[in-house]
């Protein structure tokens, strides 16, 4: 049986619980969260568990199975911080059998490290890890534990405890080597003086499974449904994910593909290139896209770096100076661990505020700020939110507050089948959210929505591969229904906190449904 780890940084101890079957993916996170963490506790408190589970096919043969939840207690007496993280820790995790990983207490002294192998698991103190940079981090922990070593963890600026902060996970050995994921967050590690959490394995599909060769057989038939798709199979892996701004606009905006000319190397990238962000990915967003360039992309975010600079500052800048700085910048914040495309957006207000034009000066020295800790690099680590509190009765800077993805979701117009005869009756709307907590639980990325969402099929075919994964018979409605119980537990969670009316906790991704599925 699967066991959860649990390490406690104030006692400087390690424990292993069984997992039960009753729980899994993003519904487990929140089960451990509130079974570990007070109904009432801040973010930043040592009280606080921060939780990485992955889900239940990652670590297993299956196509784009490469995702973890992470989640802790938010700000606000009771929100959940709740994040999706791909990378190849997912996989390692989950191949050496463990369905969680919750973290509590504080270390103290800091610059924390939990490692984690096939044999043992434990707590170490790295002082040398104080001040490095993400990039830094990742390289001084390989260089001792090996290239096969999967790491997360935060950077300066969770150490600081700015809402900025984002985690940073590693790509399996070659180039990029990491990344920050824009939905991340990192303060809460950062509070909690944990620098990484280290699984040193060289295995990724490893994860206990009943029946190996029927879910390769049945994995086959998934693969073909996302490499068929226009939007996974093609638009995807031949631009990356600037596909998802045309889409956000227009749902019938899939860019046409030029067929390449030219075969998959990188002249000026030496070793091996990560086309994709984890093993057996079948959409390949990072830099599949890439391979008829020198050009090889960080993460699939600089897309949105360059999206939000275009939506904030286009007159000032031209098309060619968007694409440098939106790297540039991108890179740096990849360094510190922090939210590139917020920073962009919290530049945007507080410039607003100051009556000030933007420039490319203003926006590299602005980013030192924060990295420096300055009293206006906390101010702006503190994101819109933070500014938005210094001016509660201005319209025009309200407006421009970062909200939920959505906030609007009571104006959505969707238009959805209703697949299974349990769910003829439930609003469209639920029934996108249930597909989505589905697809989380599972661990696959949900860049495959496109492919697999809104289709009797596809969702048929996923419960064929839960029961070759777990041995236990299930139809579609069974996986539905546990996912509206996911959403139900998050409500719960906020109500017994005494939070009326927040929101729940949904991707970002789901601006893109909202209107790929609208009516």
């Amino acid at each position: 049986m699967s066991k959860i780890l649990v390490a406690d940084l104030s006692k400087q101890s390690i424990s292993r619980d069984k997992a039960t079957d009753e729980h899994y993916g993003r519904g487990l996170a929140v089960h451990l969260l509130k079974e570990h963490t007070p109904l009432e506790c801040s973010r930043l408190s040592p009280d606080n568990a921060f939780i990485v589970v992955p889900g239940l096919f990652t670590g297993s043969l299956v196509s784009c199975a490469t995702r973890a939840v992470v989640a802790a207690r938010g700000d606000g007496g009771g929100r959940l911080a709740i994040s999706n993280i791909t990378g190849d820790f997912p996989q390692k995790l989950a191949s050496l059998d463990l369905a969680a990983v919750v973290v509590k207490g504080k270390a103290e002294t800091g610059n924390a490290v939990l490692y984690i192998d096939e044999n043992e698991a434990k707590l170490l103190h790295l002082p040398e890890l104080r001040d490095l940079t993400c990039g830094e981090i990742v390289e001084h922990l390989r260089s001792r534990f090996g290239n096969d070593a999967a790491i997360i963890g935060s950077g300066p600026i969770a150490d600081m405890g700015l809402p900025l902060s984002n985690l940073f996970t590693s790509y399996p050995e070659g180039t990029p080597r990491y990344t920050c994921p824009r939905n991340s967050f990192g303060d809460v590690p950062g509070s909690k003086g944990l620098k990484a959490i280290v699984v040193k394995t060289s295995k990724y599909f490893a994860a206990p499974c009943a029946d190996k060769e029927a879910l390769k057989q049945a994995n086959r038939e998934l693969t073909q449904h996302l490499i068929n798709d226009p939007i996974c199979g093609g638009a995807l892996p031949g631009l990356g994910s600037i596909t998802i701004l045309h889409l956000l606009k227009n749902k019938e905006a899939i860019p046409s593909v030029v067929e390449k000319t030219t075969t998959a190397k990188h002249s000026q990238v030496e070793g091996r290139v990560n086309y994709t962000c984890a093993p057996l990915c079948a959409i390949g967003c990072l830099n599949r896209h890439s391979s008829s360039s020198n050009q090889v992309f960080a993460a699939p975010e600089v897309a949105e770096v360059r999206a939000a600079m275009e939506h904030c500052f286009a007159v000032n800048f031209s098309e060619v100076d968007l694409d440098r700085l939106a790297a540039q910048l991108s890179a740096r914040g990849f360094e510190l661990g922090l939210n590139t495309t917020e920073f962009i957006n919290t530049v945007a207000l507080y410039l607003q505020v100051k009556e000030e034009q933007v420039s490319e000066e203003n926006l590299t020295s602005l980013m030192e700020e924060i990295a420096a800790g300055s009293l206006l690099g906390r101010l702006l680590g503190s994101t819109t939110t933070g500014l938005g509190k210094l001016y509660p009765t201005d319209e025009r800077i309200q407006a421009r507050i970062t909200r939920p993805a959505n906030r609007n979701e009571d104006e959505q117009q969707l238009k959805l089948d209703s697949l299974y005869p349990d769910f003829k009756s439930l609003d469209d709307l639920d029934l996108l959210y249930r597909q989505v907590f589905l697809v989380e639980n599972l661990g696959i990325c949900i860049f495959t929505a496109f492919a697999l969402l809104n289709k009797k099929d596809t969702m048929d075919l996923l419960v064929e591969l839960y029961s070759h994964k777990t041995g236990q018979p299930a139809n579609a409605e069974d996986l539905l229904h546990y996912a509206g119980s996911c959403l139900a537990a998050e409500e719960a969670l906020q109500r017994e906190s005494a939070l009326a009316g927040v929101k729940r906790s949904i991707p970002e991704f789901v601006k893109v449904l909202y209107t790929y599925f609208s009516a």
